[in-house]
């Protein structure tokens, strides 16, 4: 279980990646309240901007999802 959340503001986005891979935040996740509205980013017209979202995982994560998928192909997934 997670004691204390370390100081996100004073590490780089590679080791807030890092430290969410490494820890349990299931703590984390359980105590977080869902929004209480939708929340959409509009332009000056009030249109919603559709954005991609993009996001750098960790090499080791890159090829452990390499392997699950190869495993997958193969006819062989849910087995390690």
């Amino acid at each position: 279980m997670m004691s204390e959340l370390p100081d996100f503001s004073a590490m780089t986005k590679e080791e807030i990646g890092d430290w969410f891979l490494a820890n349990d935040t299931s703590a984390l996740v359980t105590a977080a309240r869902p929004a209480m509205e939708p929340m959409v980013q509009v332009d000056e017209r009030d249109v919603p901007i559709v954005r991609p979202a993009t996001f750098r995982l960790p090499p080791s994560m890159l090829e452990w999802l390499e392997q699950a998928a190869g495993r997958d192909r193969e006819g062989k997934s849910g087995r390690a």
